[in-house]
C-alpha cells in the first residue's frame, strides 16, 4: 500500500514537463495534469483556478511523503525539493482576473529574503512584475528592486547553476519597477543586459518582450518615435506566436501613447484591437477592462452615445463578479453623462446617480483615491446646477479625505471651493481658497519641472548614445548580410567591410566634434563675452524667470563708460576692465542679487523687495558700486537706473509676467537718461502703478502702454530729481 501512495504521488509530483513558461514564471516545471491549465491560463482564468485548485486539493488530501529515504543499495540519503509551480500557475491566474489579495495570500508564505534559488526567485518576480504597487503596500517598487538586483548577484555568481532565462527575466522586472520610480538609468542598464545577453538568442519571445520594454522606457523619456517603433516590433513577434497577454499589452500601450497625444482616432484603433483580440477569451476581467477604456476614448472624441453602449456592455460582464471594475464602470458612465451637452437636466440626475453609486462602491473598497475623485466629479455637478451649498460641503469632503496624499485633486478642490465661494458671493472665502489653488499648483508644477528635467537630462546622456549604437547595429547588420552573399570572394568583402568601418568611425568622430561644438558655443551664448555675466535673453528663452511669489526690484542700469571703452582704454584693457567688472559684481552682490547682461552697456538687477527697505536704497547701493569701481580704474562713474517693483500690478500679480518686465524697466530707464543728460549726475527713475488697476490696460506693448498710464496718472514716478521734466516720446507725438 505505502509503495502504491508513492507511486501515485510520484505521478502527480515527479511526473513533471520542462515546458517553457512565459515571462512572469520563468523556466519552471508544470505537473503533466495541470499543463493543460498553464497555456490556457490567459484565455480561461476562471477554469485554470478551478483545475488547479482541484489538483492542488488532491495532493494535499494524500498522506505526505518522506521527507528522506534511504537508498540501501547506495546508502545514500536524499532530500524531496518541494515544486511550487502549481501555486505560482494559480496566482499567476488570480492575477488575471486581478484577484491581487488572492494572489499574495498564496505567494507571500513562499517569498524568501533573500531570494536564491530559481524557485525562490519566480515568486520574487511574479510579485514584482504582475502586481501594482497600491496592491502590495507591504512591498513598495524600492525594496523589490534591491531584491531582485541581489538575486541577480547570486545568479551571476553561481554561474555553475542553470537559470535558463531566469536573469533576462528579472532583468526586465527590474526594468518595468525603475520606470514606474522614473529611475532611467536604473531601466536602461537593466535593458542592455537583456539586450547583450539575447544578442544572438532565437528566443523570440524573451526578444519581443524586450522590445516592448524598450518601447515604454522610450515612451517615459518623451521619445515617441522610437516608442511606438518597439512597441511595433514586438506587435509583429507576438503576433507570430500567438502570445496574447503581450499582445494585449501592447494595444493597450500604444492606445495609451496616442491618447496622450490627444490622436483619439489612432489610439482608438488600437483600442478596438485590443477589444478584439480579448472577444473570442473567457478572460471576462479583461474583456470588460478593454470595453471600458475603449469607451473612455469614445467619450474623449465625443462620441458619448458609443461610450454608454461599450460602458453598459463591459457592466454585464462584470456586475456581480468584479466589484473593483464595476466600481470604475460608474464612474466612467457618471462622467460620461455629465460630459454630454444635451438635454442636461436628465443627464446631470443619470451622472449624479451612478456617481452615488461609484462613491459607495470605492468606500467599500477602501480606494480612497477614487472615492475622492467622485465626490470631486459630484460637486462640480452641484456647481453646475448652482447648488453651491453642497458642493462646498463635498469640497471640503474633498480636502479631509485626500490631506496630504493626492495634490491634483486638492488642485481641483481648491479652485471649485473658490468658484462655489464667489457665486455664494462669499468673496474672503473665495480669494482664501483661490490662493491655496496657485500655491498647490505652483508646488506640483515645480514637482513636474523637476521630473521634466530628469527626462530631459536622460535623453541628452542616453537617446543620443542610443541612436548612435542603433544606427552602428543597422551598418553592422547590413554589412554581415552582404558578406553571406558574397562569401565566394571573401577578401572584396572584407575590404569593403574595413572601408564601411573606417566611414563609421569617421561619422562617429564627425558626430562627437558636432555635439562637442553645440554644447560649447550653447554655452558661450549663455554669458556675455567679457563681462561672463548671464545673457538676459537666453534666460528669458530657457524660461528661466519664473515668478516664485516672492516680491521684487528690477533695475535696469545704463553704464556709459562701457559706450566706447575700447577707444579710451584699448582693446586688451577694456576687456580685462569688463571681466574685472562681472567678477566685482558677483562678489558684491553675491546671492542676494540676480545679475544679467542686456546690452553691451546695459545690465539687469533683480532683488527680492525684503532686502531693501525701499527702491531707492537698491539704487543707491548700486550706484555706490559703480562709483567705487569707477574710481579703481579711473573711469566716469555716473549712471542711469530704471527702477520697477514685481508685482507691477499688485492686485493682480500674474497680469504681466516676468519676461515683460524688461519693457517697463526700459521705459524708467528712458527717463532716468533723460535726467542724467540734463544734470550730468548720478540719476535714477521709478515707476509705479497706483493701486486697483484693471489688467487689461496693460495688454500690449507696454512701452506704450506704460506712457500711456504716466499721461493718465495711473502710473506713477519717483526719481533722484522730482523737480526735472521729462520729455516721454509717445506723448509728444
Amino acid at each position: 500500500m505505502n509503495s502504491f501512495l508513492r507511486a501515485f504521488i510520484g505521478c502527480l509530483l515527479v511526473s513533471l514537463s520542462h515546458f517553457v513558461l512565459a515571462i512572469e514564471l520563468g523556466d519552471a516545471q508544470i505537473p503533466a495534469s495541470i499543463k493543460e491549465s498553464y497555456k490556457n491560463r490567459e484565455l480561461e482564468p476562471v477554469s485554470c483556478i478551478k483545475n488547479v485548485t482541484a489538483f492542488m486539493d488532491k495532493v494535499a488530501a494524500l498522506p505526505p511523503p518522506q521527507d528522506n529515504f534511504i537508498n540501501k543499495n547506495s546508502r545514500l540519503t536524499t532530500k524531496r525539493i518541494p515544486n511550487n509551480a502549481p501555486t505560482h500557475l494559480l496566482a499567476s491566474c488570480y492575477i488575471e482576473l486581478e484577484n491581487y489579495e488572492k494572489s499574495l495570500s498564496l505567494l507571500m508564505p513562499l517569498l524568501k529574503n533573500p531570494s536564491e534559488t530559481a524557485d525562490e526567485i519566480r515568486t520574487l518576480n511574479l510579485i514584482a512584475s504582475e502586481i501594482p504597487e497600491p496592491e502590495r503596500p507591504q512591498l513598495s517598487n524600492e525594496t523589490l528592486i534591491n531584491m531582485m538586483q541581489h538575486s541577480l548577484q547570486v545568479m551571476e555568481d553561481n554561474k555553475k547553476t542553470n537559470y535558463a532565462n531566469l536573469p533576462e527575466i528579472v532583468n526586465l522586472s527590474v526594468t518595468k519597477l525603475a520606470l514606474e520610480t522614473h529611475q532611467y538609468q536604473v531601466a536602461n542598464e537593466s535593458l542592455g543586459k537583456v539586450k547583450q545577453s539575447l544578442k544572438n538568442s532565437k528566443n523570440n519571445e524573451l526578444l519581443a518582450w524586450l522590445a516592448y520594454y524598450y518601447g515604454h522606457y522610450y515612451d517615459q523619456i518623451n521619445q515617441q518615435q522610437l516608442a511606438v517603433s518597439n512597441f511595433q516590433t514586438a506587435k509583429t513577434m507576438a503576433d507570430q506566436q500567438q502570445l496574447i497577454k503581450l499582445n494585449n499589452l501592447i494595444n493597450a500601450s500604444l492606445s495609451n501613447l496616442y491618447q496622450q497625444k490627444h490622436r483619439y482616432k489612432r489610439a482608438m484603433d488600437f483600442a478596438s484591437q485590443r477589444v478584439e483580440l480579448l472577444l473570442p477569451t473567457e478572460n471576462y476581467v479583461q474583456q470588460a477592462d478593454s470595453l471600458l477604456k475603449f469607451a473612455i476614448l469614445k467619450r474623449q472624441n465625443k462620441e458619448f452615445n458609443q461610450s454608454l453602449i461599450y460602458l453598459f456592455n463591459a457592466m454585464e460582464l462584470v456586475e456581480k463578479k468584479h466589484k473593483t471594475l464595476l466600481a470604475y464602470i460608474y464612474l466612467e458612465l457618471g462622467r460620461t453623462y455629465a460630459s454630454m451637452p444635451y438635454e442636461l437636466d436628465k443627464n446631470t440626475d443619470l451622472a449624479q446617480k451612478y456617481l452615488q453609486n461609484a462613491r459607495y462602491h470605492f468606500k467599500q473598497l477602501n480606494r480612497l483615491e477614487q472615492q475622492t475623485e467622485t465626490i470631486l466629479l459630484l460637486a462640480q455637478l452641484n456647481i453646475r446646477s448652482q447648488d453651491t451649498g453642497l458642493a462646498i460641503l463635498q469640497l471640503e469632503n474633498v480636502l479631509t479625505l485626500a490631506k496630504d496624499k493626492f495634490p491634483e485633486l486638492r488642485v481641483k478642490a481648491f479652485e471649485m471651493l473658490a468658484l462655489s465661494y464667489e457665486l455664494s458671493g462669499d468673496h474672503q472665502q473665495a480669494n482664501f481658497h483661490f490662493k491655496n489653488f496657485h500655491s498647490l499648483q505652483n508646488a506640483i508644477k515645480e514637482k513636474l519641472f523637476a521630473l521634466q528635467q530628469l527626462k530631459i537630462n536622460e535623453q541628452f546622456q542616453l537617446i543620443e548614445q542610443t541612436q548612435q549604437q542603433i544606427q552602428l547595429e543597422t551598418k553592422n547588420n547590413e554589412l554581415l548580410l552582404k558578406n553571406n552573399r558574397f562569401k565566394n570572394i571573401s577578401y572584396i568583402a572584407a575590404l569593403l567591410l574595413i572601408i564601411a568601418l573606417s566611414i563609421l568611425l569617421g561619422i562617429f568622430k564627425r558626430n562627437k566634434k558636432l555635439i562637442a561644438l553645440e554644447l560649447a558655443t550653447r554655452n558661450r551664448l549663455q554669458l556675455h563675452p567679457r563681462s561672463k555675466l548671464p545673457s538676459h535673453q537666453v534666460q528669458v528663452q530657457e524660461n528661466e524667470l519664473q515668478y516664485q511669489g516672492v516680491p521684487l526690484y528690477y533695475a535696469l542700469v545704463n553704464i556709459p563708460f562701457l559706450n566706447n571703452l575700447n577707444g579710451s582704454k584699448g582693446l586688451f584693457s577694456a576687456e580685462n576692465i569688463e571681466e574685472a567688472l562681472g567678477e566685482a559684481l558677483k562678489t558684491h552682490f553675491y546671492q542676494r542679487t540676480q545679475i544679467s547682461q542686456v546690452r553691451d552697456n546695459q545690465l539687469l538687477f533683480i532683488s527680492e523687495q525684503e532686502q531693501y527697505e525701499e527702491a531707492k536704497d537698491f539704487v543707491l547701493e548700486i550706484e555706490s558700486f559703480f562709483k567705487f569701481f569707477a574710481e579703481s580704474h579711473d573711469l566716469t562713474g555716473d549712471i542711469a537706473c530704471g527702477v520697477v517693483a514685481f508685482p507691477f500690478l499688485n492686485n493682480v500679480s500674474r497680469a504681466i509676467v516676468p519676461e515683460r518686465m524688461l519693457n517697463l524697466t526700459s521705459l524708467a530707464l528712458y527717463g532716468a537718461c533723460q535726467l542724467r543728460d540734463q544734470l550730468n549726475t548720478n540719476t535714477w527713475l521709478q515707476l509705479y502703478a497706483i493701486e486697483k488697476i484693471q489688467p487689461a490696460f496693460f495688454d500690449g506693448d507696454l512701452w506704450v502702454l506704460g506712457q500711456a498710464g504716466i499721461d493718465k496718472g495711473i502710473v506713477k514716478q519717483k526719481s533722484s530729481h522730482p523737480g526735472t521734466t521729462i520729455s516721454w516720446p509717445e506723448l509728444n507725438r
